[in-house]
């Protein structure tokens, strides 16, 4: 916590703030980042608190300065633009943490470059965080259509996307109200900085250009004891970009999340990890056909969780046999 004396006459109150450092790490998505911006020019402050904010461009120029100079002018407050090189999002993430660290904040918020907040989420976040006596929470994000609209086939792909952060995030409040353990993403995201560094808790390098850095962190976090929260009134929304509202991307999204959940898996227990993915190549992909071949009686939804069990059960099939994934070398959105 910090202090600061407030002067009005002679009379001089001492009051106690929370700083809370609010980042986000962008690469080449330069409409959707301002966008970002400009979305959280409209943050209620939460009452205790002063905002600042951090923005990691995680390429090999720096171009966001300007971007982050406008924000700073327009709101008053404290924004920096800051440049990580080093490609992965482990290390730009961890660029946001260490300025964060250095600029004396006790709370760090994370939200991602393709998504807009509403007026009340950080209020909202950080207040369910304190009410739960949580060290690291987070929140709903809610997918939504691009700028331009979608043909029937996307906004088909669009409903099941918005059906399954529903149920997902539905599966995470019952975890938490049960006292069971459940992982927390960056893209909605709140830490007490105090707590991460009394645990030694940084984003893992081997994960920077997987995705899954945050999960692996969560897990770490909930090892060490720290408390984790869910709170499902802090609602962001994400963009979907065209590029994600197919079939396919369903497929290579989530082969791509089981190589890397084989990964942490392996590096928990690697004997009990070959065997776990072993059975999930034979339900998923077993329950997967099967939701295809009835989705005139099931429903779209099911057939896009068929699509989805197949690419889990290809996943873990790559993961036993050694490959890994990059999925943060590419980019989509603009």
């Amino acid at each position: 916590m910090s202090k600061f004396s407030d002067q009005s006459g002679a009379d001089i109150m001492e009051r106690i703030v929370t700083r809370i450092t609010i980042a986000a790490c962008t690469r080449a998505r330069p409409r959707m980042f301002a966008d970002l911006l400009q979305s959280l020019q409209a943050l209620d402050v939460p009452q205790g608190a002063e905002l600042s904010f951090v923005f990691v461009e995680n390429d090999v120029q720096l171009s966001i300065a300007n971007l982050v100079d406008d924000f700073h002018k327009r709101t008053g407050w404290p924004a920096k633009a800051a440049h990580e090189p080093t490609l992965g999002i482990s290390h730009a993430r961890n660029a946001a943490l260490s300025t964060a660290r250095e600029d004396g904040a006790d709370w760090l918020a994370f939200v991602d470059d393709d998504e807009q907040v509403r007026h009340d989420w950080l209020r909202l976040l950080w207040a369910g965080a304190k009410d739960a006596g949580a060290q690291l929470a987070g929140g709903p994000v809610v997918p939504i259509a691009p700028p331009m609209g979608c043909s029937d086939s996307e906004a088909d792909v669009l409903a099941y996307l918005e059906r399954a952060a529903s149920v997902s995030n539905a599966a995470k409040a019952a975890a938490m109200a049960a006292g069971k353990r459940f992982d927390l993403a960056t893209n909605n995201w709140i830490a007490d900085l105090a707590a991460l560094e009394a645990a030694d808790l940084r984003f893992d390098a081997a994960y920077g250009m997987s995705g899954g850095e945050d999960t692996d962190l969560s897990r770490r976090a909930h090892t060490a004891g720290l408390r984790l929260a869910w709170v499902p009134s802090a609602i962001v929304t994400e963009e979907t970009p065209s590029a994600r509202l197919t079939t396919s991307y369903i497929a290579e999204r989530a082969r791509a999340q089981s190589i890397t959940k084989f990964k942490l898996m392996t590096a928990a227990n690697p004997s009990k990890a070959r065997l776990s993915a072993a059975a999930q190549i034979v339900s998923k992909g077993l329950s997967g056909a099967v939701r295809i071949a009835l989705w005139p009686i099931l429903g779209r939804y099911n057939y896009h969780r068929g699509i989805r069990a197949l690419g889990i059960a290809q996943g873990f099939w790559a993961g036993l046999r050694g490959e890994g994934q990059s999925s943060y070398s590419s980019v989509t959105g603009e």
